[in-house]
């Protein structure tokens, strides 16, 4: 497994020289791979949300490890087990989704110990931040009064909260030769690639909370946070082909469906095809790009990835790219073939009312459009098809360099047999 992450101000934070509120971070090595993803809120009384963001990461991957390395001795684990998560099949739970019946009890248990334990420790941490350090020159030329007001009235009484300020969602992904879990607080969409019956799919496994609706979400700050984790796992061997977390400036520009499923799709072949630091500047770069045609919000991404047999992965992933397209064509066929009946039901143009004009003007506009997209579709397919090809040319090459001995190894070798 490997890992990459980046984070990166919004197109809108220019103007007022607002701070990233995002931040994420990723790690992978052989006994744990970790992906965590955190989003600030926007709101003039979260003024203080980009330090709520990075306390989290740096809190939540200290809570993780140590987790995962206790895990054997949980009072939570049944006698000689080595995790809660041992040989379970795949389970979901979602805050809201009336399944309290069928929730493993141990698993249950240990991962609300783990959520609590990163609530406390969040709030500690933020709480002492907001005692030490005092307003910045940026909080004082750019917050609203009353906010400021508030939080210095909140620091000379004892025992005062400042989650508010702080406020931020948290979206995490572990894995373990073992096992994998993630959990998530908030927006933003967390994306499985996984290969079933010899083909990639992608799900969000995670259960969405309906109360993530346009620009309102859960949050580590609210007073009951504890009950508004949602969380899946498996510890039955199997295990995604990779994991990609977004905040919801990624979705909030390319939608929750298949445009988002192609950008990391798009992401996974940079990888496999030049590497992780040149698709990481990829991602450093494009970042900025989608913020300021998309949503204009704050972006962040953070990946575990597999980088084995990666022709066999790329073959995939171009396979899915191509019968995406081609779902496009079928939907245009069929938007096409309706429009030329509705044109053909409206007989002679120059007998129609002017409504019906009107009607038969969209009908061939439509037709023109769906013509369009079935074109765009397979130039798509095309160059799909082209690109697969490039690859496996190169992979070719790749292997055939690797693997031709030079001068000093055939030499060794002849002297070898000599003895």
């Amino acid at each position: 497994m490997d890992r990459i992450y980046h984070y990166c101000p919004g197109e809108s934070h220019k103007s007022t020289d607002k701070p990233c509120q995002d931040c994420a971070w990723a790690e992978s090595n052989d006994s744990l791979s970790m992906a965590i993803v955190c989003d600030g809120h926007g709101g003039e009384s979260y003024f203080r949300s980009q330090y709520g963001a990075k306390f989290a990461v740096d809190i939540t991957k200290l809570a993780v490890r140590s987790f995962v390395e206790n895990m054997g001795v949980s009072s939570y684990t049944e006698k000689g087990q080595e995790s809660v998560f041992t040989n379970k099949s795949f389970t979901e739970y979602g805050n809201n989704d009336g399944k309290e019946h069928e929730i493993d009890e141990h698993a249950h248990k240990a991962l609300v110990w783990l959520f609590s334990s990163i609530i406390s420790q969040w709030n500690e941490k933020i709480a002492k931040d907001a005692l030490e350090r005092d307003l910045t020159d940026w909080e004082r030329t750019h917050v609203d009064q009353k906010y400021q007001d508030d939080f210095k009235l909140k620091r000379q009484k004892e025992g005062e909260t400042f989650e508010k300020i702080y406020g931020c969602t948290l979206m995490v992904y572990v894995q373990t030769p073992n096992y994998w879990f993630a959990f998530h607080i908030g927006d933003g969409k967390c994306v499985f690639m996984s290969i079933d019956g010899g083909k990639l799919i992608c799900q969000q496994p995670i259960p969405w909370d309906e109360k993530c609706f346009l620009n309102k979400t859960t949050s580590l700050c609210d007073s009951r946070a504890i009950e508004e984790f949602r969380y899946c796992f498996q510890g039955n061997g199997e295990f995604p082909l990779a994991v990609f977390l977004g905040s919801d400036g990624l979705d909030d520009s390319f939608g929750d469906g298949e445009v988002l499923n192609n950008f990391y799709i798009q992401l996974y072949k940079q990888i496999i095809k030049s590497g992780n630091e040149t698709a990481n500047n990829v991602l450093k770069k494009s970042l900025p790009e989608i913020s300021a045609r998309g949503s204009k919000d704050d972006m962040s991404v953070a990946c575990i990835y597999s980088d084995s047999d990666l022709k066999r992965v790329f073959e995939l992933l171009i396979t899915y790219q191509k019968e995406w397209q081609q779902t496009l064509i079928n939907n245009a066929e069929d938007k096409f073939k309706a429009c030329l009946s509705k044109i053909d039901s409206f007989g002679n143009p120059e007998k129609l009312s002017q409504d019906q004009q009107i009607n038969l003007n969209y009908a061939l506009k439509d037709k023109d459009k769906a013509e369009n997209a079935i074109k765009k579709a397979r130039a798509r397919i095309r160059e799909l098809n082209d690109e697969m090809d490039r690859f496996i040319r190169g992979h070719k090459k790749h292997v055939q360099s690797n693997h031709k001995p030079n001068k000093v190894s055939r030499h060794l070798s002849i002297k070898k047999n000599k003895k």
